[in-house]
């Protein structure tokens, strides 16, 4: 059985990222301003998201895109790392 676009994200992150506590991964498929095709990742740790490691953060579409080339998708990923508490505010306003 193939994995999920969520699973192989998740566990990516979760590799690069033991120390941190993932609260939640959403996916969604758009395309860019040319109408390719990308995927709009946000990463939404519970803990405090300037603690991480830049260099991790910034690398992670080095370690995703082989991946998702192996599935067969052709969408770029484009990530967003939030708080958890940053999250929650952002839902509240958008309410």
């Amino acid at each position: 059985m193939a994995a999920s676009l969520e699973d192989i994200v998740s566990g990516i992150v979760k590799e690069r990222f033991t120390d941190a506590k993932i609260d939640s991964i959403s996916i969604e498929p758009d395309s860019d301003s040319d109408g390719d095709p990308i995927l709009r990742i946000t990463v939404v740790f519970d803990s405090d998201v300037s603690g991480l490691e830049s260099s991790k953060l910034a690398g992670l579409v080095r370690h995703v895109r082989p991946k998702l080339r192996e599935r067969g998708d052709t969408g770029f990923p484009i990530f967003r790392f939030l708080s958890k508490r940053d999250n929650d505010r952002l839902r509240h306003a958008a309410a």
